[in-house]
């Protein structure tokens, strides 16, 4: 494969009754839990919060050059969740942008360059796409 690149491995430590703690190189700290529970984002959260931040970051250059660096947006992420299979079904990300200063064609070009973008930049949305697999081990360990 060209241009490989080595993402590192994320460790979730067992902080309290359903409550994991991730840490990440950068040294941000977010707390997993249940949902319902106080101060936690539930995994489905974390999976809209990734496709909210993958799709924005992407983009982020483009509108910056074009509305400045101080750009008003807000990105909002609807899962479509099937209770039956307890699996998500469909993520919809709408990013809401501050385009009030550019006529109706400068606007026009700048959505399409964003969501050329996004599309060929969001890794996150072009893993779920592409139907990532996702493999889970449970292994015993002496202390």
């Amino acid at each position: 494969m060209a241009n490989e690149v080595s993402i590192p491995n994320l460790v979730a430590e067992h902080t309290g009754t359903n409550t994991y703690t991730v840490r990440s190189m950068g040294g941000a700290e977010l707390k997993i839990g249940a949902p319902g529970a106080e101060g936690v984002f539930t995994p489905v959260e974390l999976l809209q919060a990734a496709i909210a931040g993958c799709a924005s970051l992407s983009a982020e250059a483009q509108l910056a050059s074009q509305l400045g660096p101080d750009f008003d947006a807000a990105v909002t992420v609807a899962a479509d969740y099937n209770a039956e299979e307890n699996r998500v079904e469909k993520l919809i990300t709408q990013l809401s942008v501050d385009m009030s200063e550019l006529d109706s064609e400068q606007r026009d070009k700048l959505v399409d360059r964003a969501d050329r973008l996004i599309d060929k930049l969001c890794t996150v949305k072009r893993s779920l796409g592409n139907g990532v697999a996702a493999t889970t081990e449970v292994q015993g360990k002496d202390s």
